[in-house]
């Protein structure tokens, strides 16, 4: 992956350079993706496509101070459609892996594989190469107003709002989940940890080590929320599409259940600051890291 694609902010160019490089790499890895030129098969290059998608919209929130409301919500509605446009083509796959995953007796998943299967081909080839043509010519748009984005500080108080925002967002997420575990609050909540571990990805270089460690435990929890959402998305689609004996939806609630009781566990450490301490910590990370790079 060449420097201009690498997600990590750069701490040897300008604040605003590297947002900007950054932004155009995930775009630039996206297209690369939906058009068929990586190594990926189809259903690989949705999944890289809408994870480059979040990682964006991650990139948009922690300047959203320095882009400012209008240019935000335009960029983020922007790459919100892209992401849409692939939503469907992607849900078949997850189902199938989902079920794939699940403890369950012999023989009671082949009948809702192939039902799944079914749904699958229905959105084929022809709605995949259709929606990946939509969400490229979205992104080929986007690509031209990066250089516009009003990009202006190169400090952490650039940066210092869309931190704290986003962090407070997932510690009331969190409460919100522990107070009542819907689906819904759930899913919240796990949007709300994917933007803290883009941020220490963004942030990296302030100190690998520790922002690379707190990064990994917020993709754990991540990964904890994403199989329960799967397995509640499967649990729905089953309900509503097919027919499946009690196996599958014991199987399906006591998978969840553990998955939250480590989701929960685990939350209460990586949001175990107050906001104000965590901005804090991550500012003088950033005078450390700047003072270094100006040591001679």
């Amino acid at each position: 992956m060449s420097p201009s694609r690498a997600y990590p902010l750069n701490e040897d160019e300008p604040l605003p350079q590297g947002i900007r490089a950054v932004a155009r790499g995930r775009i630039d890895h996206a297209i690369d993706e939906l058009r068929g030129k990586t190594d990926s098969t189809p259903e690989e290059a949705v999944h890289e496509a809408r994870k480059d998608m979040k990682k964006l919209r991650a990139l948009l929130r922690l300047a959203r101070g320095e882009l400012g409301k209008e240019t935000f919500s335009r960029e983020n509605a922007c790459f919100r459609d892209a992401a849409r446009e692939l939503a469907g083509t992607r849900d078949s796959d997850v189902m199938l892996e989902t079920l794939g995953a699940l403890e369950l007796p012999p023989g009671v998943g082949f009948d809702l594989r192939k039902a799944i299967e079914v749904e699958r081909r229905q959105n084929g080839a022809g709605e995949r190469v259709g929606a990946a043509r939509d969400a490229v010519a979205i992104l080929k748009e986007a690509r031209k107003r990066v250089d516009d984005w009003p990009l202006q500080r190169n400090s952490f108080d650039a940066l210092a709002g869309g931190v704290d925002r986003a962090y407070r967002r997932g510690r009331r997420a969190l409460k919100s989940a522990r107070r009542e575990p819907s689906v819904e609050a759930l899913h919240e909540w796990r949007k709300r940890v994917k933007d803290l571990w883009y941020h220490h990805t963004l942030l990296r270089a302030l100190w690998p080590p520790v922002m690379a460690a707190i990064g990994d435990e917020a993709h754990e929890l991540s990964d904890r929320l994403g199989d329960d959402h799967d397995l509640a998305v499967l649990a729905g689609w089953v309900s509503e599409n097919a027919q499946a004996g009690p196996d599958l939806f014991e199987a399906v609630e006591r998978r969840r259940a553990k998955l939250q009781a480590e989701a929960f566990a685990l939350g209460a450490r990586v949001y175990a600051e107050k906001p104000r301490a965590f901005v804090g910590r991550l500012g003088r990370l950033w005078d450390a890291s700047e003072a270094e790079v100006r040591a001679p």
